[in-house]
């Protein structure tokens, strides 16, 4: 373990969000500052909606060197902020927050994070792709984002809230026009059904399926053996949609690669250098086998 100094300080650093019960994010930072002999230490802090604005003001009263922000905290922490990067200002999401002086600056490492592992993961480029994402949140903005600028040809989004698909939509055609986006409303299976066969990749990008009694996000016949499907959510490792995804042959994509490069990336953010990626993975996945589902 990184030994204290004289006075006993250690920089610590936080993820926010609710629930953040099932995160693995502390064992893979901690075990990063463990290999690379930091004394620091990452804690999981549980916020509720309504006390953000207190917490956001607890990070500068304690002095929390950085965050992670995580379910429902990603939009709205930004006006808490004092500055955010151009990225996560065009996105609309803070993922990864820097206090530096007590100043706090926002950035967005989901992004990059998620076309590190769709890439590393599932070797998939998704230039010329034709995406279905389902969810208009924090999350589905930063992936939708990504793979707009990472030149996907398609781009197709449901959400149970019409409007939020509509905004995306939106937001998206702002800085991407030559990428076809289009929003469906989730009442029309049909429609669905349809985007869904002739797509190249599905992205659950919703919080349904970290409960065991979550209903399905899509019917699973609408999936076909030529697509990958994408589900964000990495504990449970194996997702309802993902066990169904391969019993009918299709290729399956977790969130821990999603997990670990945007971890990395914020890591570098925090501290100036890429931490140890073997070190963090390792540590994601002794996480993962070992926590009761």
């Amino acid at each position: 373990m990184a030994k204290l100094d004289k006075r006993g300080k250690k920089e610590v650093f936080a993820l926010i969000g609710d629930p953040v019960g099932h995160s693995a994010s502390s064992c893979m930072h901690n075990a990063a500052f463990e290999k690379l002999n930091i004394n620091a230490v990452y804690i999981i802090l549980n916020v509720l909606p309504k006390d953000l604005k207190k917490a956001m003001e607890g990070i500068r009263a304690l002095a929390i060197k950085g965050l992670n922000v995580t379910i429902p905290h990603k939009e709205k922490c930004m006006k808490f902020l004092d500055e955010i990067d151009n990225q996560a200002k065009k996105i609309g999401a803070v993922n990864t927050i820097l206090n530096k002086g007590g100043k706090l600056k926002g950035y967005n490492t989901d992004s990059d994070g998620f076309i590190d592992s769709l890439k590393i993961n599932a070797g998939i480029n998704p230039k010329s792709k034709d995406i279905f994402i389902v969810g208009a949140g924090g999350a589905s903005r930063a992936i939708s984002f990504a793979l707009a600028k990472n030149k996907a040809k398609s781009i197709t989004l449901v959400d149970i809230k019409n409007n939020k698909t509509r905004k995306l939509k939106k937001f998206l055609n702002k800085y991407y026009s030559k990428c076809n986006i289009q929003s469906i409303p989730y009442k029309n299976k049909g429609k669905i059904k349809k985007v869904i066969s002739d797509s190249d990749i599905f992205i659950n990008a919703t919080g349904l399926g970290l409960k065991p009694d979550d209903p399905m996000v899509i019917n699973p016949d609408f999936l076909h053996k030529d697509i990958l499907v994408c589900d964000l959510i990495y504990n449970p490792p194996m997702s309802k949609l993902l066990k169904a995804a391969k019993k009918r042959g299709s290729k399956a994509l977790n969130g821990e690669g999603m997990l670990l490069y945007q971890g990395m990336r914020a890591f570098k953010i925090w501290m100036g250098i890429r931490p140890p990626e073997d070190v963090m993975k390792k540590s994601l996945r002794a996480f993962l086998k070992n926590y009761d589902f």
